[in-house]
């Protein structure tokens, strides 16, 4: 396998996990609720997450089932844009949605890979909470100037939080 084989496998991954325009269309008070959900708790301040650290133990205790609301709940969904989650319809979405879901379970074999996929789906949330935080500060002169650079930074930051997971399904396989 070359390095661009290794790469395109890497971007094919990115792509099996979320999908980055369907993501930025989350609401910033949907993602905090997905946030709370996975994490246990509200989502930290981006200038307290040194004081985060020391908590792992009681993280480690919600972890089966913050995983379990990835591969059963409806959060993946969100990521890929599903609007309906009661309707079965096979739409490119749901499909989507199967697979990572599917993914993630065939890869599940530690701890370590489901605190992987939490912390990487937690992320990303956040990264959309502060998508919108910055987006609902702009007025209509500034969004014309400031919302594509905003919108690369966050496209960025999902890109990022997803990386660690992207390398943890890589090497479990």
């Amino acid at each position: 396998m070359t390095s661009t084989d290794r790469l395109l496998t890497r971007e094919m991954l990115h792509a099996k996990f979320y999908d980055v325009e369907s993501m930025m269309e989350i609401k910033g008070s949907v993602a905090n609720g997905y946030v709370v959900l996975l994490k246990g708790g509200a989502p930290s301040p981006k200038s307290s997450s040194k004081k985060q650290k020391p908590k792992k133990k009681k993280e480690n205790d919600g972890l089966p089932l913050a995983f379990m609301s990835l591969t059963s709940g409806n959060v993946i969904d969100a990521c890929f844009g599903v609007q309906n989650y009661s309707r079965r319809d096979d739409t490119p979405a749901r499909r989507s949605t199967e697979e990572a879901k599917a993914l993630l379970e065939e890869c599940d074999t530690t701890d370590a890979f489901r605190q992987a996929a939490v912390s990487a789906y937690c992320e990303a949330f956040e990264a959309i909470i502060d998508h919108n935080d910055r987006m609902n500060k702009l007025n209509c002169i500034t969004r014309c100037f400031r919302s594509k650079k905003i919108r690369r930074e966050t496209e960025e930051n999902v890109r990022t939080a997803f990386s660690s997971l992207v390398t943890a399904v890589g090497e479990s396989r």
